[in-house]
């Protein structure tokens, strides 16, 4: 006898536990009769059980036994394959024999055993169905993809008979289904038809597929088998085999039973991905996988399998940020026993870096956080500080020139100057960074000279100083400050895996490298290139990492997203392709491969304003989890940084994706869209998505491939519903996805009554001005070096920028009784209207566009 557990099995059995009483007792006896001593000896286990006293007509082949409690365990019996189908009481199991009506277990292509839905028509009750269909636009035929299996299956009827087919929406009834099928001459084909059509009345398409590869014999029915071909039967995604020669999937199983709860099924693996698991390298390896491909669940079993493998010895799970550290430690903690688990450690860069730090400089433990140890300032409120050269630190004044250039092309300074802060630690230790007066800024698509380089390097070299004054720092200057004790770095692991490895840089893989000892599955990085969303130097041969290329391996198969998900994001990714993301070092462009369900199209909805599109999101994400309590629900903000989306976050009292609070207890969470990486929800609504903020227009044009890449990353963290909104013009990202969307207005779909306000996310200033002094802004009061740190700076002439910088110098000068230098924007706009020799100062040209600018200042006010 070969034993299976269907997808339901595992959750309907954690359920069952969670209820306590005397349903544990009933979870208790199925777990005593799967022990695997016990399992696969003679009689049958399952012999010792009673079954129930009613037979069962909803699925062939079907087994009820009787469990203490009143519950009942669900199996199916077929051809010597047993599958434990679902545990439950009375009215949970009957909800699930409806629910999978017409079950039958088959074989794919692949030799993995799944299962179709499809019953005979006279045993079908027509009530049943209708009750439990999905409201769906448009003909339900459309939903079976790839077409040709439509036409394969109708290639044979009568165009009369087609025609009706094709007419058939979600409101048709069962007995209209009924009567276009019953006139089919081949009753086998009458009989798929119908099952086929009545799947997709209730929005299962990919059931509905399946249906129709059984009757093409692309699947074969398990009671077709012979007794060898069932015993070689393999795992699929939705069907897992119990093996007789492993009690490690007994103990891990009864643990999820135990333990298990948000993360369940998704920690269980598809055979393709248990192969990378169970592959050995002898050397560095590479996993290059789609968004959704598991990458993360493959990451979490590596790291058990190779505990297991060591024993005794150290595995560390790496990753960039706090939030999916989190989430992987949460994802061992779930599907590693207690003998193991001690041995992993699941940590973020950052944290790496400063218990490192805190070795080699015990006195500076302070220092390495992102948050003030002083003042409890955040490091982006210190940046602003530093570099707008305020509370009497001029140090960043020498940056001027850059910023002055970088204003005029329509670039954002302030952001591209610590963008490019970022890539020079990353590519350069701090010892070599005369290197960085030379090297080819890959990634970086803004001409600096020499000159400009060397200017950037000392604007850097005060930003550390202002860090470490402040005692803070940010984890790249944790990186810096580590590299100083490489040589004094001891391997500490005899394992590594690095998860979202496309954002890390050739330095911190240098660190990386130095803690583990060239030996046998020593490094595995996972990677996704379109996931790139930070500013970074990244070639592995200049860290000393060396993947040969029998080392390097892909996973394009998609498993978490819906098709039409999973067409929209890519369809956003593909038509906006750069050649920069194209050309990303050491890693490469994928194209996914198709999920393998279906699910409502994905929606593009306008509102007024960002205020009402939050408002609407989060009306919507509440009626999702009133409907289902373990729904979750993410709302993705456009164009905040994680910080301001943080405040925002506490003063509406939402959880936000930062890594402090735990995604298991949760249902709705916020976050900007490169913090969703590794996550999954079953809804995502990405508000903001207009086209004056993303892609960031004041960011070279070649470099707003990053922002394409966080929306595609925020995207495809749906599994079911997505959501992207705007509320002026919609992103220009969206442009030639319209096939894959429908688009609407959000009061269509959430009734305006029922929406309340929760404001939107502060600027940094406003943010600032609340906590800390006041930072509030008269723009007209401005001086010229204070103006060109506005936004409304970007993209003036390089001569109107430096006349502003040297004219408008918040003192003033007189000469010969006419005023030749300003206090303010407003003292130089009233004299240039009323004084030849203040029109003289500025040039007849800068004059005019000095005009414009106060126009469109006054405008903006009013």
């Amino acid at each position: 006898m070969e034993y299976f557990d269907g997808k339901d099995f595992l959750a309907s059995m954690n359920k069952l536990k969670g209820r306590g009483g005397p349903y544990t007792k009933a979870v208790e006896k199925v777990l005593a009769l799967r022990q695997s001593k016990q399992l696969f000896k003679e009689p049958d286990p399952l012999s010792q059980l009673p079954t129930t006293k009613h037979g069962e007509t909803r699925i062939k082949k079907c087994v009820k036994y009787d469990l203490p409690g009143f519950c009942r365990l669900i199996t199916i019996r077929d051809n010597g394959a047993v599958m434990f189908c679902f545990a439950g009481d009375h009215d949970d199991a009957d909800i699930w024999l409806n629910k999978n009506r017409g079950m039958t277990l088959v074989r794919d292509k692949l030799g993995q055993v799944d299962y179709v839905y499809g019953e005979e028509v006279s045993t079908r009750n027509p009530e049943l169905i209708d009750s439990s269909l999905v409201l769906t636009d448009g003909k339900l035929y459309t939903f079976i993809q790839p077409e040709k299996y439509f036409d394969d299956l109708v290639d044979t009827l009568p165009r009369s008979t087609v025609r009706k087919l094709e007419d058939v929406e979600s409101i048709t009834s069962e007995s209209d289904i009924y009567e276009i099928t019953k006139g089919i001459d081949d009753f086998k084909l009458a009989e798929t038809v119908h099952n086929v059509f009545t799947l997709l009345k209730q929005n299962k398409r990919e059931e509905a597929l399946q249906r129709i590869k059984l009757h093409f014999g692309e699947l074969e029915a398990v009671e077709q088998l012979s007794e060898e071909e069932v015993k070689k039967l393999a795992d699929s995604q939705n069907i897992k085999k119990v093996k007789s020669d492993d009690p490690y999937y007994q103990q891990v199983f009864e643990y999820f039973v135990k333990n298990a709860a948000y993360m369940d099924w998704m920690l269980f693996l598809h055979p393709d991905q248990q192969k990378l698991v169970e592959q050995d390298f002898n050397g560095p390896a590479k996993l290059l996988g789609v968004s959704g491909s598991g990458k993360t669940c493959i990451v979490v079993h590596r790291a058990i399998r190779l505990a297991k493998m060591y024993q005794g010895e150290k595995i560390l799970v790496l990753t960039l940020n706090r939030q999916l550290a989190k989430l992987i430690s949460q994802m061992v903690d779930a599907s590693c026993l207690p003998e193991y688990r001690d041995y992993i450690d699941v940590k973020p860069f950052f944290s790496l870096c400063q218990e490192l730090l805190d070795k080699f400089e015990p006195e500076n433990s302070k220092l390495y956080d992102d948050v003030t140890w002083k003042s409890l300032e955040h490091i982006d409120e210190v940046w602003r500080e530093y570099y707008r050269c305020e509370v009497n630190n001029e140090a960043a004044a020498v940056l001027s020139p850059v910023h002055d250039s970088l204003i005029s092309r329509g670039v954002n300074a302030e952001k591209y100057i610590r963008e490019e802060f970022d890539w020079i630690r990353s590519a350069v230790s701090i010892g070599k960074r005369k290197e960085y007066l030379t090297i080819d800024r890959a990634g970086r698509n803004y001409p600096l000279d020499k000159k400009f380089r060397r200017i950037v390097l000392e604007g850097l070299e005060h930003w550390e100083q202002k860090m470490q004054d402040v005692g803070i720092t940010d984890y790249l200057g944790l990186s810096t400050a580590l590299y100083k004790y490489l040589n004094k770095i001891k391997p500490q692991y005899r394992s590594i895996i690095v998860d979202e490895s496309q954002d890390f840089g050739t330095v911190e893989y240098r660190l990386i490298k130095q803690l583990v000892i060239d030996n046998e599955n020593d490094l595995f990085l996972c990677g996704d290139a379109a996931q790139q969303v930070l500013t970074k130097h990244r070639v592995f041969s200049q860290a000393g990492i060396v993947v040969a290329g029998a080392r390097s391996h892909k996973i394009n198969k998609n498993y978490r997203n819906s098709r039409e998900i999973l067409n929209a994001a890519n369809s956003v990714l593909m038509n906006h392709l750069s050649e920069e993301l194209i050309e990303s070092g050491d890693f490469e462009i994928l194209d996914p491969e198709f999920a393998n369900f279906s699910a409502d199209p994905p929606l593009v909805l306008s509102a007024t304003d960002l205020e009402m599109e939050i408002a609407y999101a989060l009306n919507m994400a509440e009626s999702e989890i009133s409907d289902n309590n373990d729904s979750k629900v993410c709302i993705a903000i456009c164009g905040f940084s994680l910080y301001q989306i943080k405040k925002f976050g506490e003063r509406i009292g939402i959880t936000v994706l930062d890594g402090e609070k735990d995604i298991g207890t949760g249902n709705i969470f916020l976050s900007d869209l490169e913090h969703t990486k590794g996550f999954e929800f079953d809804s995502v609504v990405i508000v903001n998505c207009n086209d004056s903020v993303i892609p960031d227009l004041t960011k070279p044009e070649k470099e707003q491939y990053r922002d394409l890449a966080k929306l595609y990353v925020a995207m495809t963290r749906a599994k079911r519903q997505l959501v992207v909104s705007f509320s002026s013009r919609k992103s220009l990202f969206l442009k030639g996805a319209d096939e894959w969307f429908f688009e609407a207005t959000w009061d269509e779909y959430i009734d305006t009554a029922l929406v309340k306000s929760k404001g939107v996310p502060d600027t940094l200033e406003t943010i600032r001005a609340g906590e800390y002094t006041d930072h509030s802004v008269d723009i007209f009061e401005l001086n010229g070096s204070d103006f060109l740190y506005q936004s409304e700076a970007i993209g003036l002439p390089l001569t109107l920028v430096e006349k502003i910088r040297t004219l408008i110098d918040g003192k003033g000068v007189i000469r010969n009784g006419n005023r030749v230098k300003w206090r303010s924007l407003k003292t130089a706009a009233k004299d240039i209207e009323s004084s030849p020799a203040s029109r003289q100062a500025f040039g007849p040209a800068n004059v005019e566009r000095f005009r414009e600018l106060i126009s469109k200042l006054e405008a903006n006010k009013e």
